[in-house]
């Protein structure tokens, strides 16, 4: 389920910052973002997995969450 309280701003980080490193690297520069993804999409407030062995999974999480929420997401971006 989509946050409720997702704004417009992070619905806008979420196309044009987040969706455009989607397929790339997962490093210690990255998960930081995948993670904020998450937060964003499910209203949550988690931190980066302590083991970087779980940054792909991580990554695979936030990518999923991405995909099933597009249209939702671009609607509350492009609201007036």
């Amino acid at each position: 389920m989509l946050n409720q309280n997702l704004t417009k701003e992070d619905a806008q980080w979420l196309i044009n910052e987040f969706n455009q490193m989607r397929g790339g690297r997962i490093d210690s520069k990255t998960i930081g973002m995948f993670t904020k993804a998450i937060n964003l999409i499910r209203g949550t407030n988690s931190g980066n997995p302590s083991c970087s062995c779980q940054w792909k999974s991580q990554s695979s999480i936030a990518n999923s969450l991405y995909g099933q929420h597009e249209a939702n997401i671009k609607e509350i971006a492009n609201a007036v």
